[in-house]
């Protein structure tokens, strides 16, 4: 009758710890381990798409301005305006918020933008800087560059 319980392989040493094994079988260093399971990525380029995602859609409510940022865009746009008359198309950078589609209102992201100023529209409150337009209201921080 045959024996269950491994009696006849319980005590024999471990193959690997040969070396007469080690001899015939060198171990595989990390580095190719490695290089074995890489190419059974289940989803190639899943890690980066979902790290960029979360960069861009970090949602938040709408900053209401305190009377002196209120203050110091002003001036910032009035000067700005000045040098449009001037025939001058200045480069700034300005942090503004852009409204998610999905969410509700006053919910979404603050995104910087730098280039040359090509209009500034005070009937329709915007400012177009390259070929994007900008609501003035959205405007959180406006700097010359």
């Amino acid at each position: 009758m045959p024996s269950f319980n491994y009696d006849d392989i319980i005590n024999l040493s471990y193959p690997r710890n040969d070396w007469n094994y080690l001899i015939k079988h060198p171990r595989m260093s990390i580095e190719n381990r490695a290089k074995i399971f890489s190419p059974f990525a289940a989803l190639r380029g899943h890690h980066d798409a979902i790290d960029d995602t979360a960069e861009r859609n970090l949602t938040v409510r709408q900053d209401e301005l305190m009377e002196d940022s209120r203050i110091e865009l002003d001036e910032a746009l009035s000067a700005l305006a000045e040098r449009l008359e001037h025939g001058e198309h200045p480069v700034v950078k300005l942090n503004y918020f852009v409204q998610d589609k999905v969410l509700a209102v006053g919910v979404g992201t603050y995104q910087d933008l730098e280039g040359v100023v090509a209009k500034l529209d005070t009937n329709e409150q915007t400012i177009q800087i390259v070929d994007k337009v900008v609501a003035l209201a959205n405007i959180k921080h406006i700097v010359f560059a």
